[in-house]
């Protein structure tokens, strides 16, 4: 199958370089500091699912440089180039195309459907575990579920069903666990009310999800948090699989939580390297569709501001 991973960080490096492994003709989009030693050694893939180097990975920068149609587009940028890649993927998407939101965050798949059609379009709830070690050598630390794919908006017809089904099937035939399903709105709520709770808490004060999680004041904010992210997705009409919020937290203080005791936000990382954050699809989406349906979110308002002021301040001590 002929395939763009457009982003290729952590997370797209192992799709793409996977799929590449398993036969697939991959091209990567992404940063030159990465993909530079790619070009030059291969790609090297560590950690839960074995060691593997991929050579036969096609590297572009300049989209000029592409041929398409695609049959299959992966987008794993960060949730704040959505629009640009929605834009610049377009030339590439033909009648068979299948264009995946593989992103955190919400209403990223919803921005892509409007740029190349809902019926082109799916999203994916990815929650296993990547980062970049060097420059061309990517682990996967973890793996807590299958990836899920269904169709990005309701009402999907038969066609996008086939596609997200064959897409499926070659991501699992990758090594990648993956499954398909008729709603992955649950799916994609449920990840974004665990990051809004420990992404931007863990990121303002500089420590790992276990801190935030020992610490009694810190847990009333996350309580805060998901309480209102829960009340917003039900507003939405979300069909959740937890009765209430306090279903769901307690799923998430005995279940999601504690195999994650260790890690460091990505949010954290991004605010020390002087980046910027995806906190307007995490918790400011949460706002944003608060507002929309009438439904307070002054946690969720809280942590998106304080989160923007460590955006701006870093900018402005980097320049001193």
């Amino acid at each position: 199958m002929h395939i763009l991973v457009f982003g290729a960080g952590a997370l797209g490096s192992v799709f793409g370089g996977l799929l590449a492994r398993a036969g697939n003709d991959v091209v990567l989009v992404g940063r030159p500091w990465h993909l530079d030693a790619v070009t030059r050694e291969g790609l090297l893939i560590e950690g839960i699912w074995g060691r593997h180097r991929v050579s036969n990975l096609r590297v572009v920068y300049d989209l000029a440089e592409l041929r398409g149609p695609f049959a299959l587009i992966l987008v794993t940028v960060k949730a704040y180039d959505t629009s640009v890649a929605a834009r610049a993927i377009q030339p590439f998407v033909g009648p068979d195309t299948l264009v995946v939101s593989l992103q955190n965050g919400l209403g990223n798949a919803e921005i892509l459907a409007a740029s190349v059609g809902k019926e082109k379009c799916a999203a994916g709830r990815v929650i296993f575990g990547a980062e970049i070690v060097t420059p061309g050598r990517v682990q996967v630390t973890v793996c807590a579920d299958d990836v899920v794919i269904g169709p990005a908006l309701p009402q999907a017809g038969a066609a996008l069903r086939h596609s997200i089904a064959r897409a499926v099937a070659i991501i699992k035939e990758a090594g990648i666990p993956c499954r398909a399903v008729e709603d992955v709105q649950p799916y994609l709520w449920a990840k974004a009310f665990y990051n809004c709770a420990l992404n931007p808490l863990g990121a303002l004060l500089g420590v790992n999800y276990g801190r935030v999680h020992d610490n009694p004041h810190t847990r009333r904010i996350m309580n805060g948090v998901i309480r209102e992210a829960f009340a917003v997705a039900v507003s939405k009409g979300i069909k959740l699989p937890w009765q209430d919020a306090d279903a769901y937290l307690d799923d998430f203080y005995t279940v999601l939580l504690p195999p994650t005791r260790d890690h460091r936000p990505s949010m954290l990382q991004d605010l020390e390297r002087g980046r910027r954050t995806e906190i307007d699809a995490l918790n400011g989406k949460i706002v944003a569709y608060g507002r929309e349906t009438g439904t307070p979110t002054p946690y969720n308002e809280v942590l998106t501001n304080l989160v923007h002021f460590r955006e701006i301040s870093g900018k402005e001590f980097a320049s001193d």
